[in-house]
Order: C-alpha cells, then sequence, then structure tokens
C-alpha cells in the first residue's frame, strides 16, 4: 500500500527530481531500508531469529544515518523526504505482522502501529494533493520508529521482562508522535490558506 501511494505521487508530477538529488546515498539508504523490510518479514516469520536481530541493527542504523547524511551532504530531497517516512512504514509494518504470525505479538498492537501509520500517510497525501507540500519525518516520528523496533526485538528475544514496559511506551510514544503529526498538518495547511488570502 505505501509503495503504492509513492508511485501514485510520482505519476501525478507531485514530487520534483531536482537534479543531483535522486541518486543520493541518502536516498539509497532508505530505499535499502525497503529491501530490508521484505527480508526482516521472511527471517521473522520462518524464526531465522538471529539474522533478523542483525537486519532489525542495520535497519534501525540506516534510519537515522540517511537523514544525517541528506543533512551533512544538503542532499535533503523532496524524495527523501517521502522515502524516508515509507521506508520506516513499510520495515515496522511487515516486522509487527510477521511477530504476531510467529512469535505471538498481539493482534492489537499490529493494528495500532499500523493504523497509526495509514492515518499520517493518509494526512501527508492530502496535503501533497492540495499543496504539494512533503511533510519530512521528525524527531516525534523518529522516537517512535526506536521505540516500536525496542518493542518488536523484545518479541524477537522473547524477553518477557520488559514486553509489558515497551508495549505501555510504545502506545503513549505513538499517540503523542499522532498528535504531533496531525498539530503539523493543520498548522501547514492554516498557513497555506493564509498566503492564499494575503496572496489575493
Amino acid at each position: 500500500l505505501c509503495l503504492f501511494i509513492l508511485i501514485a505521487i510520482m505519476i501525478q508530477d507531485k514530487i520534483i527530481f531536482e537534479k543531483g538529488k535522486v541518486w543520493t546515498a541518502s536516498n539509497l539508504l532508505s530505499v535499502s531500508r525497503l529491501i530490508i523490510g521484505l527480508f526482516l518479514y521472511l527471517l521473522i516469520l520462518y524464526q531465522h531469529s538471529i539474522w533478523a536481530i542483525l537486519l532489525s541493527i542495520i535497519a534501525i542504523f540506516t534510519d537515522y544515518a540517511d537523514g544525517y547524511l541528506a543533512r551533512k551532504r544538503n542532499e535533503i530531497s523532496e524524495l527523501g523526504k517521502i522515502l524516508d517516512p515509507v521506508a520506516d512504514k513499510v520495515t515496522v509494518g511487515l516486522s509487527s505482522i510477521a511477530l504476531y504470525q510467529a512469535y505471538g505479538l498481539p493482534l492489537w498492537v499490529v493494528i495500532f502501529i499500523i493504523g497509526r501509520d495509514l492515518l499520517i500517510l493518509s494526512g501527508s497525501l492530502i496535503l501533497i494533493g492540495k499543496m504539494n507540500h512533503v511533510t519530512p519525518s521528525e524527531l516525534p516520528g523518529k522516537i517512535a520508529v526506536t521505540v516500536i523496533s525496542l518493542l518488536l526485538l523484545s518479541y524477537l528475544f522473547d524477553f518477557n521482562p520488559v514486553k509489558t514496559s515497551l508495549l505501555l511506551l510504545t502506545i503513549l510514544i505513538i499517540i503523542i508522535s499522532f498528535i504531533y503529526y496531525v498539530v503539523k498538518f493543520i498548522t501547514v495547511f492554516r498557513q497555506n490558506r493564509l498566503d492564499k488570502n494575503e496572496s489575493k
């Protein structure tokens, strides 16, 4: 679904492919995380725990490295602003589904995680469609992905002492990050309306 949305946005010419900012190191890291997500799903599903854990650590590393490289190398682009959060959502979504199937992650947690991501993606899609504005992934979103990843790893390790604590923390951070993005979307939408009124 995420990939379909990304392709649909591209077809509508809403993304500006800036020269020199398409095949960048940061974008390639985001694409690599999409591929990692697919392999991670299979490794978790078939309970290859060690390989799944190693791949999870690599995915978490690329999540922070792509943003760092984009800023450090002046590679921030509209394409990168979409690839980064889509890669996060695909990887986390597939991992949570596999953990539900193979390791007993509660179904309601999976629904909670994927539901939040779909709502944020829908909001982003509305902003892109109406205002051609791409909202980049921000710190609350990154923190949410990190906490969710720790929860998923606790199930992968079957480390019971921290499962309940991480479940509660995950719920809290998902709610906080969702509220943050809702406020962000409303602010951008209102600012756009004010700019339009002032230009009349």
